[in-house]
C-alpha cells in the first residue's frame, strides 16, 4: 500500500472543500485533496454560486450599509428556532473575514446586484441588495488538465452567472438573453456559476502545487490514540498530520440514508450520482454524534429528465427558479387543486412536505406542474431554448379535461382551478395565493417582459404536465461545533476531525432556506476548520 504524508487531507472540491484546501495552503500546511468522482466540483457546480454574505467587504466597495445585527435578526427568522445560536455567530462572524481572505488570495469575487434576500421586505433584518456574492467567471483553459474534469450539472446555461441572468432581465427572461453573446462563451468554454466557483479555487491550488486525487474513495478513517490521524483507500493511506476535513457532500444519492433521515415519498437526487453519505459514515464508525433539522426546507422542486450522455436513466431538474414562477404555469395535486404560491419554491416544498391527518398522507403528493404552449413559445424548458418542441416524455393534450385524464385528476376539477387562475391572472393577481408577491421571485425568475413577471394564463392548447420531485441538501450530518471540529456522541470533538458543507448539518441556519447561504457555509467552516488545524500540535512532532 502507498502512502503520502501531508498535514491537511481535505475529502471532497465542492466549494467547501476547496475553501477548506486554500485555506490550509494559507497558513502554511502542506496539503492534499481527495474526490471519490473522476469529476470535480460535487455539488457546487450545479448550483448558480451564489455566496450570501453579510457586511461584507464588497458591500461597503459599492457603497451598501449592513449590520451583522440585521443580519442575526435575519438568520433567526430563517432558522425557525432550530439553530444553535454558537453556529449562526460563527457564520455571521466568519464569513466576512473568510471571504476578504480568499479574495487576497486571489479568489476573483464579485458582488451580485439586484438580488434580494428570499424574505425581503417581510421578515425582519432581510436586505434590498448586496449580501450575495459570486465568483467571477473562468476558462476551462485556465484550468489546464482539470478544465475538461469538472462538473457543470443539467440547470445552468454555460458561461452564464447568476449576475449575468439578473443584469439580462433574469431567468425568465431567457428568451431576450443576447445570443451572439452565449454563443460566444461557448464557443470560449467559459465557466461561470458554481462551476466558476470551484474553478477559481482550484486555479489558486493548482498555482500552490497541491495534488488532488481524483477516483480516490477514503474507505476509513485512521485513528491512532483517539486522534484521527488521516484517511485510507484506493489502496493509499494518506497521513494527515494536522488534521482531516470532510466536505464530501451529504447523502443524497444514498437511498438507504435518504430514507433513514428524510422519509419523503417522491424524494430524487438532486447532486451527482457520487454523493452517498461517506464522511457521514466514515465519521459514524468511530463514534461522531450526527444532528437533523427536524423541518429541513433546504429543499429543491423540479421534474425528471433524461439523464445527459453518457449517463443512463433520469437526473433532476430544479424547476424552483426556472419554470414553476414563470407565467402561464401551476402546480396542482391530485385533486386538480393549486395549494401553493408556485413562484416561491419554498412555499412549494412546505406544501409538498404537509402531512394531513384526517387523510392520514401527504395531500399534496403527487403534484404536477401545468402550463401551456404559451409558455413553451417564451421560456426556456429543460434548457432547451424557447420555442423548442415539446419534448416527448412531456405529457400533452390538446384540452384540460383529457390532459387530466392522462395524469389521472379529475377533469371538470382541473378546468375549474384553471379558470379560477386564469380569471386573477388576467387582472394581474392571485387572490387565492399570492403568487407574484415576493420580490426575490419577480426579480430573479420571473418575466420583466411580461404584463406580470410570475403570473399569465394557461389557455392555449397544447396543455402539458410533468410530475412534479422533491430533492434537496441533506436534512442531517455530522455535528461540529463553532470550530468546524466533528463532535463525538459523547459530547467532545474528536481530535484531529472535522467536517463543512454539507456533510455538516445545518446548525446554524436551522430549518430555513436562503440562496448562498450553504455554499457560504461550507466554505466558512472549511476556513474555520483549517484555522484551527493549523494551531494543533503536528503528529509525530509531539514529545
Amino acid at each position: 500500500m502507498s502512502e503520502l504524508d501531508v498535514d491537511w487531507v481535505v475529502a471532497g472540491t465542492g466549494a467547501a472543500g476547496m475553501g477548506a484546501a486554500l485555506a490550509g495552503v494559507m497558513r502554511g500546511m502542506r496539503v492534499a485533496v481527495i474526490e471519490k468522482s473522476d469529476r470535480l466540483g460535487g455539488a457546487t457546480a450545479s448550483s448558480l454560486g451564489g455566496l450570501w454574505v453579510p457586511d461584507n467587504h464588497l458591500m461597503a466597495d459599492a457603497g451598501l450599509s449592513d449590520t451583522l445585527e440585521e443580519a442575526r435578526r435575519y438568520m433567526r427568522f430563517l432558522s425557525g428556532g432550530y439553530a444553535l445560536a454558537p453556529m449562526t455567530e460563527a457564520y455571521l462572524t466568519a464569513s466576512r473575514i473568510a471571504l476578504r481572505e480568499f479574495a487576497d488570495a486571489g479568489v476573483a469575487l464579485r458582488l451580485l446586484r439586484g438580488l434580494p434576500d428570499h424574505y425581503f421586505p417581510s421578515a425582519e433584518g432581510s436586505s434590498r441588495d448586496g449580501r450575495m456574492v459570486e465568483a467571477a467567471p473562468i476558462t476551462r483553459a485556465a484550468l489546464g488538465e482539470w478544465g475538461d474534469r469538472l462538473e457543470e450539472g443539467v440547470y445552468n446555461e454555460a458561461g452564464v452567472s447568476w449576475g449575468d441572468a439578473i443584469a439580462w432581465g433574469g431567468l425568465g427572461a431567457r428568451n431576450t438573453w443576447p445570443e451572439a453573446e452565449l454563443e460566444a462563451r461557448r464557443a470560449g468554454q467559459l465557466l461561470a456559476a458554481g462551476p466558476a466557483l470551484v474553478g477559481q479555487f482550484l486555479a489558486r491550488l493548482m498555482a500552490a502545487g497541491v495534488p488532488i486525487l481524483a477516483g480516490f474513495r477514503a474507505e476509513r478513517l485512521l485513528v491512532e490514540g483517539g486522534r484521527v490521524t488521516g484517511v485510507e483507500g484506493a489502496g493509499t493511506r494518506i497521513i494527515a498530520r494536522r488534521g482531516v476535513v470532510l466536505a464530501t457532500g451529504g447523502y443524497e444519492g444514498n437511498d438507504a440514508l435518504v430514507n433513514r433521515f428524510e422519509g419523503l415519498p417522491d424524494w430524487m437526487n438532486i447532486f451527482p450520482r457520487s454523493i452517498e453519505g461517506d464522511g457521514l459514515v466514515m465519521g459514524s464508525e468511530i463514534g461522531a454524534a450526527t444532528w437533523r433539522v427536524p423541518n429541513n426546507l433546504a429543499m429543491l422542486v423540479g421534474y425528471a429528465i433524461p439523464a445527459p450522455a453518457p449517463m443512463e436513466g433520469e437526473v433532476f431538474f430544479s424547476a424552483g427558479l426556472r419554470g414553476l414562477s414563470y407565467p402561464h404555469s401551476i402546480v396542482v395535486n391530485d385533486a386538480a387543486q393549486r395549494f401553493c404560491d408556485e413562484s416561491q419554491f419554498q412555499h412549494v416544498v412546505a406544501g409538498l412536505t404537509r402531512f394531513d391527518l384526517g387523510q392520514h398522507r401527504h395531500p399534496n403528493l403527487p403534484a404536477w406542474m401545468l402550463f401551456d404552449a404559451q409558455y413553451f413559445s417564451r421560456y426556456s424548458f429543460a434548457r432547451r431554448p424557447p420555442g423548442a418542441p415539446i419534448p416527448d416524455w412531456v405529457t400533452q393534450a390538446p384540452t384540460l379535461r383529457e390532459l387530466g385524464a392522462k395524469i389521472g385528476v379529475d377533469g371538470d376539477a382541473l378546468e375549474a382551478t384553471v379558470a379560477r387562475f386564469n380569471a386573477g391572472a388576467a387582472r394581474g393577481e392571485d387572490p387565492e395565493h399570492g403568487r407574484g408577491s415576493s420580490a426575490f421571485a419577480r426579480s430573479t425568475a420571473g418575466d420583466p417582459n411580461a404584463a406580470h413577471p410570475n403570473l399569465g394564463t394557461l389557455s392555449q392548447a397544447p396543455f402539458c404536465a410533468v410530475r412534479i420531485r422533491l430533492g434537496g441538501i441533506s436534512a442531517a450530518g455530522l455535528l461540529t461545533d463553532d470550530q468546524a471540529r466533528v463532535q463525538h456522541v459523547r459530547g467532545r470533538p474528536i481530535p484531529g476531525l472535522y467536517a463543512c458543507g454539507n456533510a455538516a448539518a445545518p446548525t446554524e441556519s436551522g430549518a430555513g432556506y436562503q440562496a448562498g447561504v450553504s455554499l457560504m457555509r461550507g466554505v466558512t467552516f472549511g476556513w474555520l476548520a483549517a484555522r484551527h488545524a493549523s494551531t494543533q500540535a503536528s503528529q509525530g512532532d509531539e514529545p
